[in-house]
Order: structure tokens, then C-alpha cells, then sequence
């Protein structure tokens, strides 16, 4: 997933660009690029802020990264989506994000994984919030209430330690392997319940996999912004009196 921004088809404003000479003209250009390729990673962010309800976590809104143009004979700026895992999520922001600019299937979480493996979920369900989940901001079950039921039920198979819950005094003051079970409807399994005292809720739902439609469309606001908008060619003559006026930055490195 990459959006690419090139002056392709601006002839007009690369005849004028010509005239500053070969010492300025492709730095002028590379400075154009790169303005219009942050401004298009501010509109990338803003896409999605307007797009996702909840909106998306801070992560998420920051992961759109700008590998800068240098100049050259055919200078170019992209704009792609981190994909480097951080932390202990195996995930990347690419994975989020592409199955909302493509279509398709949400991916697997790691609690679908642990409840797979201890035999809870079923093949081929994955499991969404129900009415009694905790949310947080972002539209997600608390991690704190997730890590309950995965506690309560047994589920947790973290390497290196044991996060179940089990039947010493201290987990059973906790009450987390008592109050989580598996609602059935006949003998199949629907979902995760959450019983304390006399309320009872339905926490979790066992569902088909998720299909996502096209919602992000990443690349027509990058062409938005390079193109329809105008940006670039403004930005090219920009660059222009920068050059003109000795105040057109140095280059930096490529990555933004």
C-alpha cells in the first residue's frame, strides 16, 4: 500500500522549474514533493478521523509514514503505512488498516488465538464484543476485562507464565474463574457470558469472520491532495521563490 506523488503531467510548471537551472531546479522540485507529501499524510490522518467510528487510536493515526523525494532525474515522494510490529502485538498498522482500503477480512486476534487453542471458539467463528463488554475509547474491549475472561476461563497460554485463573485462595477472591462461561444455544457455543451476583451479561459474541468493505480510500485522497486539489503545482511554485530567494531548505533524510 503506497501512494506515489511525482509532477507527472505538469508540464507547464516544470518548464518554469527548468529555467532555475540544473544546480536548483531538482532540489526545488524534491522540496515541492515532499511539502505536498506532508500535507497529504495530514489528510490521510483526517480521513480516518472522519471515517472510523470510535475513532482509530493514536497509533494507528501516526503510523502513516512519507519517504521523502531527493533530487534526481525523476524525483518521487510515497506515503505507505507502517508496517513494522511494535511491542508485543504481532500486528502492524498495515494490517488494520488494509482490509478497510481493500475490502476483506478483519484479521485475527490474539484472544481468537488462545480461545481457539483451548477449545472454546470454534473453528472458523471469531468473536466480537456483546452488551455487557467494557469498552475502551477506541471501539475496543478493555485489555483488562479481555485479560479477565481470558483469565477466567483458563485460556491464557502465555509463554513463560500462567495467567489462568485457578483454585488458589487468591484467585478465587478475584471470582473471574467462576463468573465467565460459554453460552450455548443447544450444544453450540454462541458466545462468552459474564455472571456477578444476580447480573448476568453476554460479553462476548462468536460470529463469522468479519468482512470489511472499502472505506479508507487511501489512495484517492494522496491524488486528491497531489492533483485535484492542486497542492503540488502551488507547491512547486513555492519552491520556485524559495530558490529564487536563497531560503529553499536543505534535504533531509528520507524518511518522514
Amino acid at each position: 500500500m503506497r501512494g506515489r506523488i511525482t509532477a507527472d503531467g505538469l508540464d507547464d510548471a516544470l518548464a518554469v522549474l527548468a529555467r532555475l537551472g540544473d544546480g536548483l531546479a531538482p532540489s526545488a522540485l524534491a522540496d515541492a514533493l515532499n511539502h505536498t507529501a506532508n500535507q497529504a499524510r495530514q489528510a490521510l490522518r483526517t480521513e480516518m478521523e472522519n471515517i472510523f467510528e470510535p475513532k482509530p487510536t493514536p497509533w494507528v493515526l501516526n503510523s502513516i509514514r512519507v519517504l521523502q523525494a531527493k533530487p534526481s532525474a525523476s524525483p518521487e515522494a510515497a506515503l505507505w503505512v507502517q508496517d513494522q510490529a511494535a511491542g508485543k502485538n504481532p500486528f502492524t498498522a498495515k494490517d488494520y488498516l488494509m482490509p478497510q482500503v481493500e475490502g476483506g477480512e478483519r484479521i485475527k486476534r490474539r484472544s481468537e488465538g488462545y480461545l481457539r487453542e483451548s477449545g472454546i471458539l470454534p473453528a472458523g467463528r471469531f468473536i466480537v464484543p456483546a452488551a455487557g463488554a467494557r469498552m475502551d475509547a477506541y471501539g475496543n474491549i478493555q485489555k483488562g476485562h479481555m485479560m479477565q475472561i481470558l483469565s477466567g476461563l483458563k485460556a491464557m497460554k502465555l509463554a513463560g507464565s500462567d495467567n489462568a485463573a485457578t483454585d488458589s485462595k487468591r484467585s478465587l477472591r478475584k471470582g473471574h474463574a467462576l463468573a465467565f462461561f460459554v453460552l450455548k444455544r443447544g450444544k453450540t457455543p454462541i458466545g462468552i457470558a459474564e455472571r456477578r451476583g444476580k447480573n448476568l451479561v453476554m460479553v462476548l459474541a462468536f460470529v463469522r469472520q468479519p468482512q470489511y468493505r472499502e472505506r479508507f480510500k487511501f489512495h484517492d485522497v494522496v491524488r486528491r491532495v497531489a492533483e485535484n486539489d492542486g497542492q503540488l503545482e502551488a507547491n512547486i511554485d513555492k519552491a520556485i521563490a524559495d530558490a529564487l530567494s536563497g531560503r529553499l531548505p536543505k534535504m533531509r533524510g528520507r524518511r518522514g
